[in-house]
């Protein structure tokens, strides 16, 4: 099977991006462990606000990162994680900023937008929640076609209207599985209440849900259960969108795999001896043998008589 251009249904999405990550599981911890560290510890000095941009920036450069694994898998059986840390320190980790910065500036435009009065505030969220499913490709986009900023979103929405169906169900069923993990995780942390507050009460529940909000156990809850959701699942998740994009862009007949080759040669030092090899069959001609005359050894004899 080809990781770039296996035509995939919707369930061979998740299936293999099980497989691949249940595979390469230890790498891709250690990836995305490094590339969430700075949040956490931006979080653990007390800055709150700074540490949910630097978290949601993380988690875009990680789709971008597991991008380029999925390259280097399919070229060199193997994730490189470290060579991914490396092709980050140069030029292309601020590129894949920059895409990042651009996701979250959509993602806050629809959270301001549900302070808007209605039917306003309606509109611009289904035309934000639009714009997220459309963009969800960009960092494969960049990666892969080295399309930068807003470029590299406006591509993504040209992939994903060329088959919207399939994109809307995958990002539907992995934005349920995130929260299905983050329930999980935050129930093995949510600290125990003692809640009197009496059913007829009801002016009670306001205040008692202020309460609960606010409570500092409930915001550590909160905290242990995002980041062990982003270091076991959303790893996964970026493997369904790196090879969502790789199964639109090769259906649609615009996909290099040759130049791909290249470059996981160039990255990570994977072998460009099988894409030669398939290269040199191609191109080969197919030589028929010449038509050979059959000699009846009889008329030989006939004729030496003669």
């Amino acid at each position: 099977m080809n990781l770039l251009t296996y035509n995939h249904t919707i369930s061979s999405l998740f299936i293999l991006s099980g497989r691949l990550y249940q595979k390469n599981i230890i790498p891709i911890l250690i990836l995305t462990a490094v590339l969430i560290a700075p949040a956490f510890l931006i979080g653990f000095a007390g800055m709150s606000e700074v540490e949910s941009i630097v978290f949601f920036l993380s988690v875009r450069v990680l789709e971008a990162g597991i991008t380029l694994g999925i390259i280097g898998t399919a070229f060199g059986r193997f994730f490189p994680a470290l060579g991914i840390l490396r092709v980050f320190r140069s030029i292309i980790l601020l590129g894949t900023i920059h895409v990042a910065i651009l996701q979250y500036l959509l993602f806050i435009t629809g959270v301001m937008g549900l302070t808007l009065p209605f039917p306003f505030n309606i509109l611009i969220i289904a035309l934000w929640l639009g714009g997220l499913l459309l963009t969800s490709m960009s960092q494969p986009v960049f990666i892969v076609e080295g399309v930068r900023g807003i470029r590299a979103m406006i591509r993504s929405i040209q992939l994903a209207r060329g088959d919207l169906s399939r994109v809307f169900f995958v990002v539907v069923i992995s934005t349920i599985l995130q929260f299905i993990v983050f329930a999980v995780f935050f129930t093995l942390f949510m600290p125990e209440f003692n809640l009197n507050a009496e059913q007829n009460q009801s002016s009670s529940l306001p205040i008692l849900m202020s309460e609960i909000l606010n409570d500092p156990e409930v915001h550590l809850a909160i905290r242990w259960s995002q980041y062990l959701a982003s270091l076991l699942f959303y790893p996964f998740a970026s493997l369904v969108t790196g090879l969502l994009y790789f199964d639109l862009a090769s259906r649609q007949q615009v996909l290099n795999v040759d130049k791909l080759a290249q470059f996981s040669n160039r990255m990570f030092g994977t072998s460009l001896s099988e894409t030669e090899e398939s290269d040199k069959d191609d191109n080969e001609e197919i030589i028929e043998p010449a038509k050979v005359e059959v000699i009846d050894p009889e008329q030989v004899d006939e004729n030496k008589d003669k």
